[in-house]
């Protein structure tokens, strides 16, 4: 059967992943279009044409698999956040309207610097650096370089 799995309840949401419709402006790659969890030379990043300017896409984090949401909210310009609420470590949806929201516990979260706009969660969302080589993107674990 295709389509998206209803989960109920904060445990579901915990231990799986979160699937539902693209929200407009976010993509989320095919599983082979995923970079793979471990980093390294042999990582080939994700296309940077794949991150809609105004928009997100979807990607794990080198080594653990966490989601991140990669941004480009000028040309050229990309920022990325973990995807993981620091209160239960629920996934947070897309970014929506200028923020990331935990469907667990509706903690909110502003989606271009990661800042609690709204608790439960007291912590920011953690920043991942990114290089580009050519037309590749890849994350860089631990926090943004740039600030």
């Amino acid at each position: 059967m295709a389509g998206a799995t209803l989960l109920t309840g904060a445990a579901a949401a915990r231990t799986r992943p979160r699937t539902s419709p693209a929200s407009p402006g976010t993509r989320s790659p095919s599983a082979s279009a995923r970079p793979p969890a471990s980093a390294g030379p042999a990582d080939p990043g994700f296309a940077a044409a794949s991150v809609p300017v105004g928009g997100a896409l979807r990607v794990s984090a080198p080594g653990s698999g966490d989601p991140v949401y990669v941004q480009q909210p000028k040309a050229g310009e990309y920022t990325a956040l973990s995807g993981l609420c620091t209160h239960a470590r629920c996934t947070v949806n897309p970014p929506k309207d200028g923020r990331f929201l935990c469907p667990c516990h509706n903690s909110s979260f502003d989606a271009a610097t990661g800042a609690v706009l709204q608790g439960p969660a007291t912590e920011a969302l953690a920043r991942f650096g990114i290089t580009r080589t050519g037309d590749r993107l890849h994350l860089q674990p631990g926090a943004d370089p740039t600030g």
